[in-house]
């Protein structure tokens, strides 16, 4: 295991193999479900809500970035082989996206535990991080495209940060972690 996801300061959990098949289930249910809802809009549902996140975001803050991972890297690809969704090319990016994720909410639970904002800002900074990449890697049309990018991203996932707000919200006061050590 690697020292993000070791309990060493009391931040996480050991995971029980029980607990894994649970967080696995709910992170292909969830978005699965979420695809089964009647929806008519430009883009799938799933793009707006960001269910993907929601047991990425419950693994992360229980667990670790190591559970957190398994998580979030299990669930796009279950998803792909049941619903096609998503996209084999975004399937990619959405792998990237969730492995910054948490990443970022691993290192941010270590330091603020109890900030129940901490799943959206996740998402932000993933969300950026990954368009940066594609704006160095692929030219991705310039700063203006970059932007264009990043503004319909947050907006159209401003439903979903609202969700992961609310589990954020719940996790803090239903599993409180102890305060952060003094740097």
């Amino acid at each position: 295991m690697s020292s993000f996801a070791t309990p060493v300061d009391g931040a996480f959990r050991k995971v029980t193999a029980r607990e894994t098949v649970i967080l696995l289930t709910l992170a292909w249910l969830v978005p699965f479900l979420v695809h089964l809802v009647p929806w008519a809009g430009a883009r799938p549902l799933g793009a707006y809500l960001l269910p993907m996140f929601w047991a990425t975001f419950a693994a992360v803050y229980l667990y670790g970035a190591g559970t957190g991972l398994l998580v979030g890297l299990f669930a796009p690809a279950v998803n792909l082989l049941v619903t096609g969704l998503p996209s084999g090319k975004a399937l990619g990016l959405m792998a990237l996206e969730l492995a910054v994720f948490t990443l970022v909410v691993a290192w941010a639970v270590r330091r603020a535990p109890r900030w129940w904002i901490l799943a959206p800002l996740g998402y932000l900074a993933a969300k950026l991080v990954v368009t940066l990449l594609q704006l160095i890697a692929f030219g991705f049309g310039g700063f203006e495209a970059l932007r264009h990018s990043l503004v319909t991203s947050f907006i159209g996932g401003a439903a979903g940060m609202v969700v992961l707000t609310a589990i954020n919200f719940a996790l803090v006061k239903l599993d409180p972690k102890p305060a952060a050590p003094a740097r």
